[in-house]
C-alpha cells in the first residue's frame, strides 16, 4: 500500500525540517529582545529615547514567542507517540532545538551506536517533517524527465 508520503522527497524535506528546527534559538533571541517591558515616566513630556510603536512591538514579541512555541509543540507531538518517538524526540532537542550537541555527545548520553544513532536522525527528520506545520516543509519528488 502506498503512504500518502510517498511523493515527497525524503532527503530534502528532512533538510527543511532541520533548517526549521535549528531557527529555535534565532527566534527565541528574538523574543527576549522583543520583550515588553516598562518605561520610566516623562516628567517634562518630552521623550528622552526611541520612540516605540507598543502595538508593533506586541506583535512582533508574540510572534516570536509563538515561532519558539511551535518547535517545542512539534517536539511534544514526536514524543507523545511513545516508544521510539521519544528517542526521536531527544535527538532533534539535542542536536537541532536547545543544545546543538555533538552527534558523539548526543549517542553517548542516549547510548546508541553510531550508525543506530545516523538512521534514527534520518527517521526523525522525517517525522518531523510530516508534521512540521510550514508550508515548503515538506517538498514534491521531481518527476521523470
Amino acid at each position: 500500500m502506498n503512504s500518502v508520503y510517498d511523493k515527497y522527497d525524503h532527503k530534502k524535506s528532512s533538510d527543511n525540517a532541520r533548517e526549521w528546527l535549528l531557527e529555535y534559538e534565532d527566534w527565541c533571541d528574538e523574543a527576549a529582545k522583543k520583550k515588553i517591558t516598562v518605561g520610566g515616566i516623562a516628567y517634562d513630556g518630552m521623550p528622552k529615547a526611541h520612540s516605540y510603536d507598543p502595538d508593533k512591538r506586541i506583535v512582533e514579541y508574540t510572534n516570536a514567542t509563538n515561532q519558539c512555541r511551535r518547535r517545542e509543540l512539534v517536539l511534544e507531538y514526536i514524543k507523545s507517540k511513545g516508544d521510539i518517538h521519544e528517542t526521536y524526540s531527544s535527538i532533534l532537542e539535542y542536536r537541532f532545538v536547545k543544545h546543538h550537541w555533538s552527534v558523539t555527545h548526543v549517542r553517548m548520553k542516549l547510548h546508541l551506536a553510531e550508525r543506530t544513532f545516523t538512521r534514527m536522525q534520518n527517521d526523525a527528520l522525517w517525522e518531523a517533517a510530516r508534521i512540521i506545520p510550514e508550508d515548503g516543509i515538506l517538498v514534491k519528488k521531481q518527476s521523470g524527465r
